[in-house]
């Protein structure tokens, strides 16, 4: 189990919500803190403050699906949130590796995403784009092989100018990571990368310390191109067979659309 991870995630949580959000009063009293107390927290769950403290230092050994179903109900958590929390109270069998190795996409996936008439490229465990085909270049500069969808993503103007939602787009991307990464998130090299843009985004970092979780969905990306305006675009994310972490991403927008004849002609440009 990754103490840390749940630790943190509990104390994130915690801090979210008011009393009043749990039928709790106010009270008189000036409150110390911006959430919950831990005791609140602890009265909740039906289990004792001493116990609910270690959990938050990182001490609490494994907790149980009992104690971790409770917390969830206690922190108002929905379901991707309450999966989260359950499995960063799972025993891990076997601690990661400190490194990853690089990862390779197989030859056919390659081909696969060259000949595909749409804009697609296939990422990696942490969002390292492996392979992109010209439509993808030509939806983003930054859909190429070798390029970081997450650093990009907050760190490079040009593509945060491409996303008419980007404030809301940004949160949500976050909170799945959350969900994708899992317990990878205490891997060095994802820990680097976090850094990197900590240091250099404050909204990444303040959305980082938030521990938002959401599934991977079917969220439309609503985009303004500089070169043919604004688009709505599907997106499927297909988990590869045998490469474990790779995920093929299509965008493709609705038959019959506007965007459908914008996004054509799009990829007729040179």
């Amino acid at each position: 189990m990754t103490d840390d991870l749940l630790a943190g995630y509990l104390r994130a949580r915690r801090g979210q919500l008011r009393p009043a959000d749990v039928g709790m009063p106010e009270g008189n009293a000036r409150r110390r803190v911006t959430g919950l107390r831990r005791e609140e927290v602890a009265l909740l769950a039906g289990i004792s403050a001493d116990y609910y403290l270690r959990l938050e230092q990182g001490r609490g050994g494994i907790p149980s699906q009992e104690v971790l179903r409770s917390l969830a109900r206690a922190l108002r958590l929905d379901d991707a949130a309450t999966g989260y929390l359950t499995s960063l109270g799972m025993p891990a069998a076997v601690e990661p590796p400190p490194t990853v190795a690089a990862e390779e996409t197989p030859e056919t996936v390659k081909n696969l995403v060259k000949i595909l008439p749409l804009p697609a490229f296939v990422a990696g465990q942490y969002f390292d784009i492996l392979a992109a085909n010209d439509g993808a270049r030509k939806l983003s500069p930054e859909l190429v092989p070798g390029r970081n969808r997450l650093r990009s993503f907050f760190l490079v103007q040009a593509e945060k100018d491409l996303y008419s939602d980007w404030d809301t787009t940004a949160r949500r991307f976050v909170a799945v990571i959350r969900d994708t990464v899992g317990r990878g998130a205490t891997r060095p090299d994802f820990l680097s990368l976090i850094s990197e843009l900590s240091e250099q985004s404050p909204t990444f970092r303040e959305l980082w310390n938030r521990h938002d979780v959401a599934n991977r969905d079917t969220e439309p990306a609503l985009l303004r191109h500089p070169v043919v305006g604004p688009l709505r675009l599907n997106l499927e994310q297909l988990n590869l067979a045998g490469v474990p972490g790779q995920y093929l991403v299509i965008y493709h927008p609705t038959a019959g659309s506007p965007d459908a004849d914008r996004l054509a002609e799009l990829l007729n440009t040179p």
